[in-house]
């Protein structure tokens, strides 16, 4: 294997580890948070629906950028197989 692809193939080895962490973490907090809102319920009038509304917009958010981050570790996936099957060819 060439020195400098294994040196990239590593820093994105690395960077997929990362990506994986990272998302657990997202979706440990998310589970947090949501516990949290639940207890939201008790919650009457003006205030707390203005709460709830941005709540469930940090939600809306949260989810889209996991999606965005899965998709990205994805395609991470992909461009490392592509490179470990190059690197075989060569």
């Amino acid at each position: 294997m060439n020195g400098q692809i294994r040196v990239e193939l590593e820093e994105l080895l690395l960077a997929e580890k990362e990506l994986t962490w990272l998302l657990a973490q997202l979706r440990t907090d998310e589970q947090a948070a949501r516990v949290l809102y639940g207890r939201l319920h008790e919650w009457r009038g003006h205030s707390a629906n203005v709460i709830r509304d941005q709540i469930e917009a940090f939600f809306a958010g949260l989810a889209n950028r996991i999606r965005i981050l899965e998709q990205q570790k994805a395609e991470l996936i992909q461009y490392v197989e592509l490179m470990k099957r190059t690197d075989a060819v060569h």
